[in-house]
């Protein structure tokens, strides 16, 4: 991935280190936060407290005894470690370090791209594969970058192993890009990628927050420091960019003092945003809708089924304009757009049900994917859900309640358990199931969940399996164990729906 060499002089420009062991020249042609990924000679390695193996949380001291027997050429460290003969640059801020060293290295593949970050607790990988489809088809080559990987346009480059990577698999994205022809990239940043300066060395054309609501406490530990992490990707937009926000949003002033760039909004109709949702009709083969920008209505289509997935629209739409595309050359790539996997994905099931998968895992995605899969059944309404072990145990309760509220059927199960006890999981949701309004089935094995929902629904009815979406995997215990909503779906003769609306 690597172009470049760097010499002491230079590292010491990019570091900045309080204090410097072992002072001599080296040379440097890669670098690497994981001893999987040191190479025998040339290798800078950066110390510090990361996600540096999936799902699992390690700190600097975990590699100390394979530095010592390692041909690294130098090391970045909060702390001196100990027994090392290598030069050692100590900072307090090894991640930033890392994050410009690599730009570096890598010959600032940004500065070739048109960057566009999206945040926002739900909507970021529907927003940025959305930007990047319609970017291609307006004539801009885009990649997008989080959650479900790589991609060109409508095409896969390669998965990923966080919604924002750490900065030498997020450069290396870039490179490739680059590489590929890209001259756009539209970027999910996440309040993680955010708090621990994974988007070090980027500066963005444009930011979106989607929405902001409760998730990820179990890391920030309050809404107030999840809130504050989202608004870093403000402050990293050039003045002559754009900052777009919607007007629900409950901290809407301090995003905007927090913004870089030219401010813009948009929200439903006489809100006063900059452009309004004027009206709206969705079904299960997608939405029609019309919006005001400048004075001018504009008419979209959209093979995205549900209200919630227009507000992902909005900002892409919004965006495309003040790029200066016209209205009707972005409504055509809009209808072009197919759902993402695992976003409102639908099944057509042999029994005459509809079964719809998300990755709604938090109270507002589950709110809104609940609400919309609501609207598109004429018979009874099913949820398939639970929620993550190790993870925020308050929104248990509140996705609980969510359930037996705005279902018929609520079958409880589990989703990526971790370590935790699965049925201290269910117990915390059935606590926000009283009093009880749906009826509600206890099934921990969620493939039998999935099963037992759609055999018993009927024609008419709509199935929602919510929480893991794209994702193809079980995390019980620390395994990684094969699973699929969708290949239950299949097993049982379900046939993805291909959209006719748009």
């Amino acid at each position: 991935m690597f172009r470049r060499e760097l010499n002491m002089r230079e590292l010491l420009g990019l570091v900045q280190p309080e204090a410097v062991e072992e002072l001599r020249e080296v040379t440097v042609t890669a670098a690497a936060c994981h001893v999987r990924d040191l190479a025998s000679v040339g290798t800078v390695f950066v110390c510090m407290d990361e996600f540096l193996e999936y799902n699992r949380w390690l700190t600097r001291h975990a590699f100390f005894e394979e530095l010592k027997r390692s041909e690294i050429a130098v090391v970045v460290t909060p702390e001196r470690v100990p027994a090392l003969k290598c030069p050692q640059l100590v900072t307090n801020e090894p991640r930033r370090a890392l994050g410009r060293i690599v730009a570096d290295l890598s010959g600032h593949p940004e500065d070739r791209l048109h960057l566009f970050g999206v945040t926002g607790t739900n909507g970021k990988t529907t927003t940025t594969r959305l930007l990047a489809h319609c970017c291609g088809a307006l004539g801009l080559a885009c990649g997008a970058l989080g959650t479900l990987g790589l991609w060109l346009g409508d095409e896969p480059l390669g998965e990923g192993r966080y919604t924002t990577p750490l900065a030498p698999e997020l450069y290396a994205s870039l490179q490739q890009l680059v590489a590929s022809g890209a001259r756009a990239a539209a970027l999910e940043v996440s309040s993680h990628g955010l708090a621990l300066d994974r988007v070090e060395g980027l500066s963005f054309e444009a930011a979106i927050l989607t929405n902001l609501e409760r998730d990820h406490l179990d890391f920030h530990g309050t809404e107030e420091a999840y809130a504050e992490a989202k608004r870093k990707l403000f402050g990293r937009v050039g003045g002559d960019g754009w900052c777009l926000l919607p007007t629900d949003c409950r901290d809407l002033e301090r995003f905007r003092e927090a913004s870089s760039g030219q401010v813009r909004t948009w929200g439903p109709s006489g809100s006063g945003a900059d452009m309004e949702l004027e009206d709206m009709q969705s079904g299960p083969d997608g939405t029609a809708f019309t919006v005001r920008h400048n004075g001018e209505r504009m008419d979209f289509t959209t093979q995205l089924a549900g209200a919630f997935q227009v507000g992902n629209c909005l900002p892409a739409i919004l965006l495309l304009r003040l790029l200066g595309y016209d209205a009707r050359a972005i409504a055509g790539a809009v209808a072009g757009f197919t759902p993402v996997t695992g976003r409102m994905e639908r099944f057509r099931l042999p029994n005459g049900a509809m079964a719809l998968v998300d990755y709604a895992h938090n109270p507002d995605g589950l709110e809104k994917v609940l609400r919309s899969g609501r609207e598109l059944a004429t018979g009874r309404f099913h949820v398939v859900f639970g929620c993550g072990g190790d993870r925020d145990r308050g929104k248990r309760p509140i996705m609980g309640g969510l359930g037996n509220e705005l279902a018929d059927v609520c079958w409880v199960t589990s989703d990526n358990p971790r370590t935790e006890d699965p049925e201290q999981i269910l117990a915390d949701i059935l606590k926000g199931m009283e009093p009880r309004r749906a009826e509600v089935r206890v099934i921990p094995d969620r493939e039998e969940a999935i099963r037992e929902a759609a055999m018993g629904a009927g024609e008419g009815d709509v199935v929602l399996v919510a929480g893991k979406g794209h994702e193809d995997y079980q995390l019980i215990g620390r395994e990684k164990i094969p699973f699929s909503d969708q290949a239950v779906l299949r097993d049982l003769g379900g046939e993805r729906d291909q959209p006719s609306f748009a």
